[in-house]
């Protein structure tokens, strides 16, 4: 990749106007988060200024409630006009008079009037504390006053209302004890607008719109009216005299519709933010110069940096397809060299021989000396495998002590086993690891391919599927062997792969069915239950084993849709014989009780037969509970508890019974058929018998003995104690219009 000198300029051009842009948006930004957050602050000002306006208010009305309570206000005229000139004295209010129910007022100075109509009485005397808004003074109508009402209650009943005035043009006596800085302005405005207190410091006004409103945007007057109105708290911006000011208001309660409200002039609060922002853009200009200086030093070191970033993908490159532990391709490494493999292979006209090794017992060496003495037994390992003389030989590491070798011009099959005794005598002589002696052996499959039919990468995917299952065949025959790939391994492998595709559309077919078994009380002598199990009835392989097609649905992952089918068929049969006192069993395997949503599925299916609790039953064996027991118990629990029982099934046969029949909540254990085999003819097999029959009775659970064949082994099993059986000595399993005739022929 090659940069040209002459894109550098209008890029650097391009790049510097993004970061004036840049700049110019975080200097507006910057102002009107400032402002913003002014805004703000005036806002909250404002609400803690109208609290304390509140608490001012509430304080003047607890001063003459505590007033109301004197016993002389329902003396005489003359008592009331002394206690009355008290308080109008020690408050600073102009006037206090006392008000009975008709509205006739004697005040402090003797005079009298009638404030029947007033809103402030009205509410007194219904028993509400309050403050009005601006009145006109009944003697003196030139002046607005504002008054405070609070009822005179006797016996629990309101005889009279006080009341208090005090003109509006001073701060009330309820704005002293507001403290703002000089540069705020507060008052105290009605809903309308009108001024009825008033601490700026500056021009008097009576209407704070009128003030405002010459020069300020109509946008933000006729919200500020409309939050006044209805008594909502808000900020805004207005002009007066050509200065910005910002504007905070909110609501005080127990008013009849007052504001408090606090303003600022924009400009000394954004004194400070200006300061910062002239800072920030010298900042910003630095950056610019910086970045034009960076640029040019970065366009001379990008020859170097290219070149290091090609190294860098040269690295990985080499982590993703190279073992790092022998320095040998890895499984992605060896299939994507195979194609140059193939290629060589071709042009040369050579067949070729792959080998698949494992080193037997490979983990006894971790666990004895170490994983850093197993990793390094395996580099010598991979050393002696690259030792090997052969054409074009490509050696790989495929898996943990796995590893592979093709080698090409190899043509028969005694070539082929020539090369794989070879490869086992590496590892006669013993390997010295840290002075450490190691002596292991290799299995290994042997597989000869012509190159010419391999077409790249996914053909040699079937190689290596091939190769794994001969070395498999050799693991299993013998440790320290090979075994080389033939026709009967491919015509094997053909089957499996040709079985596991029908056996996924076996469903679809209707090949897969269930068949029941009945389970007997010999005691009795009536059937009391079937266990459902899985049978595949190919229209390709015939009927197949179940022991062959569950194995190969548990490693394909076709179990989940086999298991349930054979719970949505073990409940639809045990519906159709519900009312007849029987349970119906169904199998599940380790693989499907550890899937996440398998209870809920039981559950589903059990709710939607209509299932009575104790119908039906699932059969769990003992190698299911190894996988993880602590979430089997947990789901068998729910399935218990939701009346669905729970069997043991070849119980005995583990390791860790007890502790199952102690831990799980267990209805019912199986007895494995391997005991009933011997029951007859060995006496400890019939012992054990004996014995599992005693503690599941001691521990109240059933016993359902398996495999059952002969007379002479019922008698020996219901000798022991146990009653019930199940195997073709009483009918093998059958299909489910049988299983239906057998049970009515049973109860006939």
């Amino acid at each position: 990749m090659k940069y040209q000198r002459n894109k550098m300029v209008p890029i650097i051009v391009g790049i510097v106007a993004i970061l004036i842009a840049l700049g110019l948006g975080f200097v507006f930004g910057v102002r009107g988060i400032l402002t913003a957050n002014t805004q703000t602050s005036l806002q909250k000002i404002s609400e803690q200024g109208s609290n304390a306006v509140r608490a001012a208010i509430v304080g003047n009305l607890d001063v003459l409630s505590a007033l109301a309570e004197q016993n002389g206000l329902t003396q005489s005229e003359a008592e009331q006009r002394k206690v009355l000139s008290d308080e109008a004295r020690r408050k600073n209010f102009v006037r206090v008079a006392y008000v009975d129910r008709s509205g006739r007022a004697v005040t402090n100075d003797g005079k009298t009037m009638m404030i029947k109509e007033r809103e402030y009485f009205q509410k007194a005397l219904a028993g509400h504390a309050n403050i009005s808004g601006e009145l006109y003074d009944l003697f003196a109508p030139q002046n607005k006053i504002i008054a405070y009402a609070v009822p005179v209650i006797r016996t629990r009943k309101i005889v009279g209302v006080l009341v208090a005035t005090t003109p509006d043009d001073e701060e009330l006596n309820i704005m002293d004890n507001i403290a703002v800085d000089s540069d705020y302005s507060i008052y105290i405005i009605s809903h309308d607008g009108t001024v009825v207190s008033n601490r700026s410091g500056q021009d008097q006004f009576s209407n704070f719109f009128q003030y405002i409103g010459a020069q300020s945007s109509h946008t933000e007057i006729s919200k500020m009216k409309e939050d006044f109105l209805s008594r909502q708290s808000g900020k805004g911006v207005c002009k007066v005299n050509g200065i910005d000011r910002l504007v905070g208001y909110s609501g005080i309660r127990g008013t009849d519709g007052w504001m408090f409200v606090v303003t600022v002039e924009k400009n000394k609060m954004m004194a400070p933010g200006n300061q910062i922002l002239i800072m920030s853009g010298i900042l910003f200009g630095l950056l610019i110069l910086e970045f034009v200086v960076a640029s040019i030093g970065f366009f001379k070191f990008k020859k170097s940096s290219y070149e290091a970033n090609m190294r860098r993908k040269e690295d990985i490159s080499y982590y993703t397809y190279t073992d790092p532990l022998t320095n040998l391709p890895n499984r992605k490494g060896v299939k994507k060299n195979i194609s140059e493999w193939i290629g060589l292979c071709r042009a040369e006209s050579k067949n070729g021989a792959a080998f698949f090794l494992d080193i037997d017992n490979f983990q006894s060496v971790n666990n004895t000396f170490g994983s850093d003495i197993g990793d390094s037994f395996l580099a010598s390992a991979a050393a002696r495998l690259a030792s090997v003389e052969g054409e074009n030989m490509l050696v790989g590491r495929i898996g943990g002590d796995e590893f592979t070798l093709l080698i090409s011009n190899v043509n028969t099959s005694e070539e082929l086993e020539s090369y794989a005794k070879n490869i086992l005598r590496l590892f006669e002589e013993p390997f010295l690891i840290h002075d450490n002696i190691i002596q292991l052996t290799c299995s290994i499959g042997a597989i000869l391919f012509n190159c010419r039919e391999i077409i790249e990468e996914d053909r040699f995917d079937e190689i290596i599927n091939r190769g794994e299952f001969v070395l498999h065949e050799a693991k299993s025959s013998s440790k320290g062997s090979y075994a080389l790939f033939n026709e009967e391994f491919g015509i094997t492998i053909d089957r499996q792969h040709q079985m596991q595709r029908e056996l996924k559309l076996s469903i679809h077919n209707g090949e897969l069915c269930c068949y029941f078994q009945p389970q007997y009380d010999y005691e009795k002598k009536a059937i009391v239950g079937f266990e459902s199990l899985a049978r595949w009835n190919s229209a390709k392989f015939g009927m197949v084993s179940p022991v062959t097609f569950i194995a190969m649905a548990e490693n394909t992952g076709f179990i989940k849709e086999l298991g349930r089918f054979v719970v949505d068929r073990t409940f639809a049969f045990a519906q159709e014989v519900q009312g007849r006192g029987l349970r119906v069993s169904f199998n599940t395997s380790p693989v499907e009780l550890l899937q996440a949503d398998y209870v809920d599925y039981v559950l589903e299916r059990f709710c939607y037969y209509g299932l009575a609790p104790g119908s039906v039953a699932i059969e769990v064996t003992e190698s299911t509970l190894i996988e993880s027991f602590d979430g089997v118990i947990k789901k068998l629990e729910i399935l218990s508890g939701h009346g669905i029982s729970v069997y043991l099934d070849d119980f005995g046969t583990g390791f860790s019974s007890l502790t199952y029949l102690k831990n799980l909540p267990i209805h019912s254990v199986k007895i494995d058929k391997s005991f009933i085999d011997e029951v007859v003819t060995d006496r400890v097999g019939r012992d054990i018998v004996d014995m599992i029959v005693r503690l599941a009775k001691r521990l109240n659970l059933e016993v359902i003995a398996e495999g059952v064949e002969t007379q002479a082994q019922v008698d020996c099993i219901y000798s022991c104690g146990c009653r019930m059986i199940q195997g073709y000595f009483i009918s093998p399993p059958v299909p489910w219009e049988k299983a239906i005739a057998l049970l009515d022929g049973v109860h006939k």
